[in-house]
C-alpha cells in the first residue's frame, strides 16, 4: 500500500512510493489526459497513511466501529457502515448504512482523546466534551450525523471508565476527576468535578493509570505517580463518593481488573525493594470476605501454606504404647507427607466432630509414616481409624523469598503472629500453623471529623470532650479507636472460644470508652486496625460533650 505521494507538476506524472521516495520499488501512475482512454479524475489520498497519520481512538457504538483522532485529523470521526465494519465506504446515492464521517468545528482545535459509549457517544477532546447526534430515535445516518458540545473541561491521555450510567474521566492536567452522566432536563450529559471531595489526595499528584471494579462494590482505582493507590467508592446513585489512599512497602505502578465469579479481580504492577534491589511484582488483591477465619488474607504480597490433609489422605494413628501424654504413636497415611529430619517437632492435628488432639513429630521413619508424641491424651474416637478432618501444622514456612529481608506479620491458624523475618526464603513461626498467610503488614487507619451538629449554635468553635463510641460493624475484629494515636485502646471481643479456636469476627455494636481531654479541636477520633484482621464499619456513633 502506498505510504506516499507527491505530483511532479512538469510531467503527468503521480509517484507514489514507500517512505523514503527515494526507495527502490515505487509504483509510478501515469496521469492520462483529459478525455483519453482509461484515465479517471475520481481518486483520493487516504484519510489514513505514514504520512498523515493513523487514529488515536477507537469504538463500537450503534453497530459501527468508530474511529477518531489521526495526527492529521485530529478533531474527525469516521463510523463504518452498519453492521460491515471494514466497509467505510458510501452508496450512489447515499443509504442510511453508509459510512459516516464528520470534523468537530470549534473555537480552538482540541485532538480528540476518547469515544465513550453512553446513551449517546461521546466525544471527549482535551478541551471539551462532545455529543453525537443523531435523527429520529437518536440514530446516526451520513444525513443526521451532528454534534453538540456538553461541556468544556478537557480530558487527558487515559481511557475514559463507564460504571453504570456514567462515564467517569480525569481532566487533561490529571489532577482532576470528572463524571458525565445523561440529564433528562438538559436532555444532555452534565458531570460533576468527583475529586472535590478528596482534594488532599489528589493534589500536587497526577495519576498513572484509572480501572474499576464492580463487586463487591463499584471502586476507581488510580495509581498516583508517587506510588499510592488512590480508590474511589462511587456509587451516584446512592450519592456516595468515598476516596481512600492504599499504601504499600512499594510503589504500585499500575492497575488491572478483570471479572471474577464472585469479586472483580483487581491485578496491582507494585515495585518494591528486597534484598537490596528493585523488582516488580504482580499481585493480586485478594477476596474481601470469607466463610472461615482460617481463611483470612489482610497482608501484602501474601503466601499462604495450607496444611489441611495436604496430601488428600486419611491420617491414622496406631500405638503399643498406650495413648496417654507422651506415649509413643505411629501416624500412617496413604500418601506421601514427611520428608526427613525437618519434620522433627511439627505438629499434627486430628479432629472428628468435637474430638481432637495434637501430636508432635519425634521420628521420621517414611515418606507415609512418622513416629509422633501425643500432646494429652488421644480420645478413643480417634484410636485406630482413619482420620479424614487433619492439619499439618509447621514451624517453619519456606518459599517466602520474595520478601527476603523484610519484617512480616502472620495470621497462623486464625492468631496473629507479628515481627517475623524472612531468612534464605523462610519464616520461623513463633508457635506451629496448620493454615497459614504472610505478608508485609499495613494499617487501616479511619480518622472522622470533627463533629457538629444540624441546627443550633456550631459545635466547631466549642470546646469538645469526645468521651465513648459506639460502632456499628460486620464480621469485625481486632480494633483499636482513641482520641489520639498516642492513646489508642483495643475493644476486646474474646468471649467463650475455646482455647484452640481464634476470637470470633463480631457483627453488631461496640462500645468503647476513650482517653479524652477538653479543647476545641477534641471531637474527632481514631480507628484503627493494624493486624491481619477484617475491619468492616458501617456506623459511627459517638458520645460528645460540648460546652462554650
Amino acid at each position: 500500500m502506498a505510504q506516499g505521494w507527491t505530483i511532479d507538476p512538469g510531467a503527468d506524472l503521480i509517484n507514489f512510493y514507500e517512505a523514503p521516495p527515494t526507495g527502490t520499488n515505487n509504483i509510478v501512475v501515469t496521469q492520462y489526459a483529459a478525455g483519453a482512454v482509461g484515465g479517471t479524475d475520481v481518486w483520493a489520498v487516504g484519510a489514513w497513511s505514514y504520512r498523515y497519520g493513523y487514529p488515536g481512538e477507537v469504538e463500537f457504538f450503534g453497530d459501527r466501529l468508530w474511529f477518531a483522532g489521526s495526527p492529521g485529523d485530529p478533531q474527525t470521526v469516521w463510523a463504518s457502515n452498519i453492521g460491515d465494519y471494514p466497509n467505510f465506504g458510501r452508496s450512489s446515492p447515499i443509504v442510511d448504512s453508509d459510512a459516516v464521517s464528520f470534523t468537530i468545528n470549534a473555537r480552538q482545535v482540541n485532538a480528540i482523546r476518547d469515544l465513550v459509549p453512553l446513551d449517546s457517544l461521546l466525544v471527549l477532546t482535551t478541551g471539551g466534551e462532545w455529543k453525537v447526534t443523531g435523527g429520529q430515535d437518536a440514530v446516526v445516518t451520513p444525513s443526521t450525523i451532528g454534534i453538540k458540545p456538553q461541556s468544556a473541561y478537557g480530558t487527558g491521555d487515559l481511557q475514559a471508565r463507564v460504571l453504570g450510567e456514567s462515564a467517569v474521566f480525569l481532566q487533561a492536567q490529571g489532577q482532576r476527576v470528572r463524571d458525565l452522566a445523561y440529564q433528562f432536563e438538559k436532555d444532555g450529559f452534565r458531570g460533576n468535578e468527583i475529586s472535590i471531595w478528596a482534594d488532599h489526595l489528589v493534589q500536587g499528584y497526577t495519576f498513572r493509570g484509572i480501572e474499576y471494579s464492580t463487586a463487591p462494590w463499584p471502586i476507581l482505582w488510580m495509581p498516583r505517580t508517587d506510588g499510592v493507590l488512590i480508590g474511589c467508592t462511587y456509587m451516584p446513585e446512592q450519592e456516595v463518593t468515598g476516596w481512600h489512599p492504599h499504601e504499600t512497602d512499594g510503589e504500585v505502578l499500575d492497575v488491572c481488573c478483570l471479572p471474577g465469579e464472585i469479586e472483580t479481580e483487581v491485578y496491582l504492577l507494585v515495585r518494591r525493594f528486597i534484598n537490596g534491589q528493585w523488582v516488580q511484582y504482580v499481585e493480586q488483591m485478594a477476596p474481601t470476605r470469607y466463610d472461615d477465619p482460617l481463611d483470612w488474607k489482610y497482608a501484602d504480597s501474601l503466601l499462604t501454606y495450607d496444611g489441611r490433609r495436604p496430601n488428600g489422605s486419611p491420617m491414622t494413628l496406631t500405638s503399643t504404647d498406650g495413648w496417654n501424654e507422651g506415649a509413643a504413636i505411629t501416624a500412617t497415611t496413604g500418601a506421601a507427607i514427611f520428608t526427613g529430619a525437618g519434620d522433627v517437632g511439627n505438629i499434627l492435628r486430628l479432629a472428628i466432630g468435637d474430638e481432637h488432639v495434637r501430636v508432635r513429630v519425634m521420628a521420621y521413619v517414611s515418606p507415609t509414616v512418622a513416629t509422633v508424641e501425643s500432646i494429652g491424651s488421644v480420645p478413643l474416637a480417634l484410636r485406630g481409624v482413619a482420620v479424614q478432618d487433619w492439619t499439618y501444622q509447621r514451624s517453619t514456612i519456606a518459599g517466602m523469598g520474595h520478601l527476603e529481608g523484610k519484617t512480616v506479620v502472620a495470621l497462623v491458624d486464625g492468631n496473629v503472629q507479628k515481627d517475623l523475618q524472612v531468612v534464605d526464603g523462610k519464616v520461623q513461626l513463633q508457635r506451629p500453623g496448620g493454615v497459614v498467610h504472610i505478608g508485609l503488614p499495613y494499617t487501616a487507619h479511619i480518622e472522622t471529623l470533627e463533629v457538629n451538629a444540624n441546627g443550633g449554635d456550631p459545635l466547631r468553635p466549642m470546646k469538645k470532650l469526645a468521651f465513648e463510641v459506639a460502632l456499628l460493624v460486620r464480621n469485625t475484629r481486632g480494633v483499636y479507636v482513641g482520641t489520639t494515636l498516642d492513646t489508642l485502646d483495643p475493644i476486646a471481643q474474646r468471649d467463650f472460644e475455646g482455647y484452640d479456636e481464634p476470637t470470633a469476627p463480631y457483627t453488631g455494636v461496640l462500645r468503647k470508652n476513650m482517653s479524652c481531654q477538653w479543647g476545641v479541636d477534641s471531637g474527632h477520633f481514631h480507628i484503627i486496625s493494624d493486624d491481619p484482621l477484617p475491619m468492616e464499619i458501617l456506623s459511627l456513633m459517638p458520645q460528645v460533650v460540648a460546652s462554650e
